[in-house]
Order: structure tokens, then C-alpha cells, then sequence
């Protein structure tokens, strides 16, 4: 079905996509977002409902062989699939005996972070980094397809600065990323200098379209609305939209795509972030899960009728008694019970 909606935006079918062999549906993935996206929060994304697939947060590969408690907490439960691990390293040796820990641990999918900007992973090389290097990224992405079963895939921005926006080095890292044996590349087109300013340029993700790989271009960067959605569907061909911070302002995302008709109303949103507070709760120590929960809740409730002040109160709390006080107190608020009234 093809829906039209507002601005004249055309809605584009999501419906399945292959990695290697393995059928997803709808053409919706969650991006990887770091410190955001570990096990409640894909928990807490599944059970909404909407991606096909959800990446987890960037895990070291140093502090994975390690064996460090943060990121083996970062790794797959029982009920976590399917999921794709990303993991970020410069060192072949390392990226393959990590790779084989996560494909134990039971991911899908083991993903190599060649997108990451942050000056503590580019500084080792690893991230955005990679993409000054395709000899080395080379090494590294064989070194993990040949250590699992499971499908190798990529995360990757466009390139490390302007001067490295030529799109013929561009298509030799997808040339690259083929002959090796990759099996799905997601890219978001900023280079590592922009960091998150300006614009994605989303024909960058075109090019790669038309590049006509073996495997799928996922696209990612911009992507705040459903509309947004539609849009780069509809103006890059890619066969899949990986949405991270549109998911953060609104979680809700993914099954307005799939059903433009569906409303999300504030008591929807409070109902959510009380489920996820739930979820921390009963997966992280207390002070932990407050921890999070004022991070993420601070997203949950923007242009939330009276979210100003519940954020305020938001960062004030010492415990869950308190932030479930605060959120019963938004939830009964004089000008949310007004946006909640039926319009005339």
C-alpha cells in the first residue's frame, strides 16, 4: 500500500530486506547510539515495536577480550535477537577473537564501527579513523569475516574531512567492503570532521545505490520524522532506513512509518517512559537505572505539555519513589490533561 500523507510526502511499502541469507522485515533498523542503545533500551524498543533489527551501542574490542563488566553487560540476553553487535578496534587480532565473542555470546550479526567521530576512539585509530586507512580497515574487516559464521557487516560515515568527499575513494572502500566478504553496509553521510553539524548529505547514500554492490546500503543521519523516513527512501533507493535520534524524541517512530494514521498522544509518551523505568529497574542497579532514566527521559519528554518542568524535577530526584512521583504529577498535569481533551 501506498499511503499519502501531509506535504505531500509519499510512504514507501517497508517491507523486508536480506542480510546474507537472513530475511528482515520491516526496512526499519535502530541505530547503534552510544550509552543508549544497550540491553533495556533495545528491550524496551522491541517491545514498541517496529525495527526489524537493532544494533547495539558501540562495545571496544580491547574491553571486550578483557572480559570488562561494562561491556559484557553491553552483550546480547536470551530474548535479544535479532541483534547486531558493533564493535570498534584498529587491530586485526583483536577485531577477530572479539568477533568470535560476540557470535558465542549469540549475535546475528558482528558489526565493524568505521562512523564513530569521538577524538578518544579516532585517536587509536579506531572509528572514522578506518577511513584513512583502507588497507588497514582492509585487514581488520578480513579478519573478522574469516573468525565467524555469522554475517559481517559495516557502519560507516563518508569520509574523515571535505577533502576526502571524493566520491570515487568513496566507492573503492564499497568495492573493498565486497571483495572481502561484507554483507551489509550502513552509512551515514557526514564526514568525521562535521561531526553532527550541517546536514547528512543523503546523495551520498545514492551513490552507493547506484554503486550496485552485492549487499544492502542501509541509510542513516537525519532521519527525525516519519516523513524523514519516506523521503530518503523515496530519493536514495537504499533498502534500509536505520533511525537513531528520530527514535530518541519520539520511540514511537517505527510503527507511525509503518501506519501514518497512527496518532501518539502525551499520555502514550508518559506510559512509555514509565514502562522503560520499569525495565531499568528490573535489568540495572537503582542507581543506575536513575541514571538513566534522567538521560533518556529528558528526550521522551521534549514538546511534552508540561515536560519543561518535569525535567527540571527530572534531575532533581534521588530515587525511583521520587521520579514516579514526578511522572504521576506530569501525568495529571492541568495543561496535559488539557492536550489530552478531544478536539471540537
Amino acid at each position: 500500500m501506498i499511503f499519502i500523507i501531509s506535504r505531500c510526502y509519499v510512504a514507501f511499502p517497508f517491507d523486508s530486506f536480506k542480510i546474507a541469507t537472513t530475511s528482515l522485515s520491516p526496512q526499519l533498523v535502530m541505530a547503534p547510539l552510544h550509552e543508549i542503545t544497550d540491553q533495556p533500551f533495545r528491550r524496551f524498543m522491541r517491545e514498541i515495536g517496529g525495527p526489524s533489527l537493532v544494533v547495539s551501542e558501540m562495545i571496544s574490542s580491547e574491553a571486550l577480550i578483557r572480559k570488562a563488566r561494562k561491556a559484557e553487560r553491553m552483550m546480547a540476553g536470551s530474548e535479544d535477537r535479532p541483534l547486531s553487535m558493533q564493535i570498534a578496534g584498529s587491530s586485526p587480532e583483536v577485531l577477530e577473537t572479539a568477533s568470535q565473542i560476540c557470535e558465542s555470546s549469540g549475535a546475528n550479526f558482528v558489526d565493524l564501527n568505521m562512523g564513530c567521530p569521538a577524538s578518544n576512539v579516532t585517536s587509536g585509530g579506531a572509528g572514522s579513523a578506518l577511513l584513512k586507512d583502507i588497507k588497514l580497515a582492509e585487514q581488520c574487516l578480513r579478519a573478522m569475516v574469516r573468525s565467524v559464521s555469522v554475517p559481517v557487516t559495516v557502519k560507516m560515515r563518508a569520509g574523515w574531512d571535505q577533502s576526502q568527499k571524493d566520491r570515487s575513494e568513496f566507492v573503492d572502500f564499497l568495492k573493498m567492503f565486497e571483495a572481502v566478504g561484507v554483507q551489509a553496509v550502513a552509512i551515514h553521510p557526514r564526514t568525521k570532521a562535521q561531526q553532527y553539524e550541517g546536514s547528512a548529505d543523503w546523495s551520498i547514500i545514492r551513490t552507493a545505490v547506484e554503486s550496485q554492490m552485492s549487499f544492502p546500503i542501509i541509510g542513516n543521519g537525519d532521519v527525525i520524522t516519519p516523513e524523514d523516513a519516506y523521503r530518503m527512501h523515496r530519493e536514495t533507493g537504499c533498502q534500509a532506513v536505520m533511525i537513531g535520534r528520530g527514535a530518541l524524541y519520539n520511540p514511537f517512530i517505527f510503527q507511525q512509518i509503518l501506519d501514518p494514521s497512527l496518532r501518539i498522544t502525551s499520555e502514550m509518551r508518559i506510559q512509555a517512559m514509565t514502562r522503560f523505568l520499569n525495565i531499568l529497574m528490573e535489568l540495572l542497579e537503582p542507581r543506575e537505572a536513575l541514571h538513566k532514566i534522567k538521560k533518556i527521559g529528558s528526550w521522551f519528554t521534549k514538546g511534552l505539555p508540561g515536560g519543561v518542568k518535569f525535567r527540571q524535577k527530572l534531575n532533581s530526584c534521588h530515587d525511583a519513589g521520587e521520579l514516579i512521583h514526578a511522572i504521576e504529577e506530569l501525568k495529571h498535569a492541568p495543561v496535559l490533561q488539557e492536550s489530552l481533551l478531544p478536539k471540537s
